[in-house]
């Protein structure tokens, strides 16, 4: 039996608390009046996704969403939205990280958009006012690689990139479809 050696972690329902609701309402409230369709807790559809995985940049999707709603968005009124899912970041979940990383190596792999991390790259992430990124030896973030959750590919390249042996690796994710994808 291999020993673990890497722990990779999902962020939004993992080490974030989410509310995928409160997204929706703050979406319907800038004037995304189907947002309830358009975004899930796991998974994004239409341009939500295309943010999420790398095809558009902050700005394109600004200026998608408004042109979607019929009315100028401002980044924030977008960020504003987008920010709906976060609830908090448990420091002791974060100082728990912290404590594994003494032992193990370890990683971030999310389904995420340059909303959010902008946010979480910041010191406002942790009441230790650290950012996200001093949590972890190393972050994989779907719009940066172009591919999210559970496409093969991006667990391929994570385990290739960070010199992983999959068999000496914990993935920690609230998603079912996400933990169930099979190695070729």
């Amino acid at each position: 039996m291999a020993t673990i050696k890497n722990i990779v972690f999902d962020l939004g329902g993992v080490i974030m608390t989410i509310d995928r609701d409160q997204a929706v309402k703050r979406f319907e409230e800038i004037g995304v009046k189907d947002a309830e369709k358009l975004i899930d807790p796991y998974e994004q559809k239409g341009i939500f996704l295309e943010v999420e995985n790398g095809d558009m940049t902050q700005e394109e999707f600004r200026k998608v969403l408004s042109e979607y709603t019929g009315k100028e968005l401002s980044l924030e009124e977008v960020r504003y939205g987008w920010m709906g899912f976060v609830v908090d970041v448990p420091q002791y979940k974060l100082d728990y990280i912290l404590d594994l990383r003494k032992n193990y190596n370890v990683y971030l792999l999310s389904n995420t958009n340059p909303y959010i991390q902008d946010w979480a790259r910041s010191t406002r992430f942790s009441e230790a006012g650290r950012p996200i990124n001093d949590y972890f030896d190393k972050m994989y973030a779907s719009y940066e690689l172009n591919m999210t959750k559970p496409d093969p590919e991006i667990f391929e390249y994570m385990l290739q990139d960070g010199n992983m042996n999959p068999d000496e690796t914990l993935f920690i994710d609230d998603g079912k479809k996400n933990i169930e994808v099979e190695r070729h």
